[in-house]
């Protein structure tokens, strides 16, 4: 069973990908940011990141590159909200800097399995 760690600050979005990655066999832990997320990966390895960029404390970005830093392998799917329209577009980014994927919020489920089917393939 691949373990999965998704880091959001929104709780509604921890709660619902948890419970749905869970029903789809899957080990599941969640962080509330960025900082807490790489506390996490202290405990133990995972197979796959899950994280929002923008976050209080250390955001996405930051846990991509501490991630890379560390010359992990760990696939990476970085996510955001409404940022595509914005003119500073970071998801790009956190692809340049080691995601594997990138997924604009709203995260359609079915797309999101897609991602992580994907990405521990």
């Amino acid at each position: 069973m691949a373990g999965i760690l998704i880091i959001d600050d929104d709780e509604t979005i921890r709660t619902v990908f948890k419970r749905f990655l869970e029903g789809k066999g899957y080990e599941v832990r969640v962080a509330a940011d960025g900082r807490q997320g790489l506390r996490v990966l202290e405990d133990g390895p995972v197979d796959l990141v899950i994280t929002d960029i923008m976050m209080p404390e250390t955001d996405g970005l930051e846990v991509v590159m501490a991630i890379r830093g560390r010359e992990s392998e760990i696939p990476i799917i970085a996510i955001s909200g409404g940022m595509h329209a914005m003119p500073m577009d970071f998801l790009p980014m956190a692809k340049k800097f080691g995601a594997r994927d990138v997924l604009y919020k709203p995260v359609e489920l079915d797309d999101l399995l897609t991602a992580v089917e994907k990405a521990l393939a």
